[in-house]
């Protein structure tokens, strides 16, 4: 595939920076041994990279960082200087190498997603099942799906009843129902249930491909963008060569006009700004924060809105109990006990969520019912005592089993209308009561937000596939005013879009593959570690841990990287005017103006890589490059 070639490539290239950079180390360590005959040629290979760069941008009439970098160096070998011509060249090697390193190790290839999908999938063919490599399969076969597997296609089902993940397609929580006549999609998962599925769209035509292509048009979009600090020593570069020309013509001293050159703005520039974005981004990672790129480091400081998926981000996406609401004479605790004494046979989260508020509570359910009988994405029926007990949907309660509920009708639609599930009881022919099932709230979620107000984020808006309802629920909770509810992909982009046509510097968080686009045209997407394959690479930060404080602490790192890069400028625009006065002036020769301005650009590279202050969200330290 071409992601495994460009990967071939760029790790390729890696290899030659790194070489490199350990030959330049090399050259300039063993300086002091090198005869004294053999140091021009020594200096001189291992400037021959730049060198090579410079020429090329001269011979393509373009004064930039290469043609001042190769003139700098040149100047140095043909003064004799071999020494600041070894130091340039090393640094200016470190430099290529580091975030050549950096940007390589954050961002995976979109090949490895499809590498670890399963290749095949059973079909059935005049009656029999046959193993097919999923490229093999075409619209209009019926594909076998079993508990467990993935869904390679998007179709309509054909046969059977089963229960379907597609939590990272549609961000609903739980595990929706699927029978003749809807609607399924490649990635999700079967989770219990056998299904026989037309297929309609297969390969690179199924919803999550078409989804994969929005985030490699996007990510292209994302490589043409210009570091700030590289433009910036390009556009001085040529009026280094102005002002060296300018005193060699009215001085007609030429170590006054190499001192212009030796003493420029962009080597530092050049080298400090990347020192400082690598050491952030490393900084971050410690702090498990996986930042792909320095243009997310700058973006994610000036970012104004954060838009966030609801379910699997801001909720944990694992229900929960809320409450039991007994009718009809029948008490709280027997409602729970027996809920909980059917439920535990299976291992659906809605069953795990009541067996888990049982025990919570101290309840001991013993096994005195008769067989349960378990209809498939409906509910169960069983035996207690004699009586029996219904547990499901109203669909399941209502109309499969005909028990009225008219009366407490009012009460379960409040709960609804704040956005809770309801699985309803019943015995013998009477609604025992409802459990009210809420997708639970991440516990750092509100803290969370609250600091981003504090580190000066305007707004944040809330996205859910899920209803009015239940949206407007968890906005509440969480002090959110914004929210948008029953978005699709497609909606979701177009909210990021119209942000950043508004002039809105937007960060976007989510873990599914619905979210995946958005994640992509924003101009910082963030991912959760448990979040879709899809989604971690596409995202442009991932969270390796679960705690929504890495974010929090990569921003600080962002705005402290931001504010360091304006101070480097500073020091460098100073320390180096300052050097080249002097030096028009006669009051210090070059070489020293050499030494003194390599020493600057070292010392500013040590600025760069200086631990950065962090509040103490989590009580972990950072220790810089160590």
């Amino acid at each position: 595939m071409i992601f495994v070639k460009k990967e071939n490539f760029k790790q390729d290239k890696l290899e030659q920076k790194k070489k490199a950079a350990v030959l330049s180390g090399a050259l300039l360590i063993a300086r002091p041994i090198i005869p004294f005959i053999l140091a021009p040629l020594f200096a001189l290979y291992g400037a021959m990279p730049v060198l090579r760069r410079g020429f090329r941008a001269t011979l393509n009439r373009r004064l930039n960082v290469d043609t001042l970098d190769s003139a700098a160096i040149g100047i140095s070998l043909l003064r004799g200087d071999y020494l600041t011509a070894s130091l340039i060249t090393f640094f200016l090697k470190v430099g290529d190498y580091l975030e050549e390193r950096i940007r390589q190790k954050s961002r995976k290839s979109l090949s490895k997603m499809f590498q670890s999908q399963d290749g095949w999938a059973w079909i059935k063919r005049n009656g029999w099942e046959m193993k097919v490599n999923i490229k093999d399969i075409a619209a209009g076969d019926l594909v076998v799906v079993r508990t467990g597997s993935s869904i390679p296609v998007d179709g309509i089902v054909a046969e059977g009843v089963a229960l379907v993940n597609q939590s990272s397609m549609t961000g609903e929580p739980v595990s929706v129902p699927k029978m003749a006549g809807l609607m399924v999609y490649a990635g999700t998962v079967l989770e219990e249930g056998l299904l026989t599925i037309k297929s309609i769209r297969v390969g690179d035509e199924t919803r999550v491909s078409k989804i994969i292509k929005v985030i490699e048009e996007s990510e292209g979009l994302k490589a043409d963008v210009q570091n700030y600090a590289e433009m910036l020593a390009n556009k001085i570069v040529p009026y280094s060569f102005l002002l060296s020309g300018l005193i060699y013509l009215f001085a007609s001293n030429p170590l006054k006009a190499a001192s212009v050159l030796l003493v420029d703005y962009s080597c530092s520039i050049k080298l400090s700004t990347p020192l400082t974005i690598m050491s952030a981004m490393i900084a971050a990672s410690k702090r498990g924060v996986l930042i792909k790129g320095g243009r997310f480091i700058e973006k994610l400081a000036q970012a104004n809105i954060f838009v966030f998926d609801k379910t699997g981000t801001l909720t944990e996406a694992k229900p929960k109990v809320f409450d039991l609401l007994p009718f009809n004479g029948f008490n709280r605790e027997y409602l729970l006990k027996n809920v909980a004494c059917v439920e535990e046979h299976f291992p659906h989260p809605v069953a795990t969520a009541v067996v888990k508020r049982a025990e919570d509570e101290g309840l001991v359910h013993e096994e005195n019912h008769a067989e349960v009988e378990y209809v498939l994405a409906h509910g169960i029926a069983s035996r207690i005592e004699g009586k029996r007990i219904l547990v499901g949907s109203k669909h399941f309660i209502c109309e499969d089993n005909k028990i009225n509920v008219e009366r407490e009708e009012p009460v379960i639609k409040d709960f609804m209308d704040r956005g809770y599930s309801i699985l309803y009881v019943a015995v013998e022919d009477k609604l025992a009561g409802v459990v009210a099932i809420e997708d639970h709230v991440r516990e750092d979620s509100q803290k969370f937000l609250k600091m981003l107000k504090n580190l000066g984020v305007e707004r944040t808006i809330m996205l859910t596939g899920d209803n009015d309802a239940t949206a407007r629920n968890v906005a509440k909770r969480l002090g959110i005013e914004e929210y948008y509810a029953q978005v699709l992909p497609e909606r979701k982009t177009g909210i990021i879009k119209d942000l950043k046509g508004r002039g809105y510097v937007v960060v976007m968080v989510g873990d599914g593959i619905n979210d995946s686009p958005a994640i992509s045209y924003a101009d910082v997407g963030i991912s959760l570690k448990h979040g879709a394959d899809i989604a971690r690479e596409a995202c442009d930060i991932l969270l390796l841990d679960v705690a929504f404080e890495g974010i929090i602490e990569a921003r600080e790192i962002a705005q402290d990287a931001m504010s360091r890069i304006k101070k480097n400028f500073g020091y460098i625009i100073g320390i180096n005017s300052a050097l080249i006065g002097l030096g028009i002036l006669g009051v210090i020769a070059p070489v020293t103006s050499a030494f003194i301005h390599n020493a600057t650009t070292i010392l500013v590279a040590a600025n760069s890589l200086k631990p950065y202050r962090i509040s103490p969200c989590r009580g972990r330290e950072d220790n810089g490059l160590k």
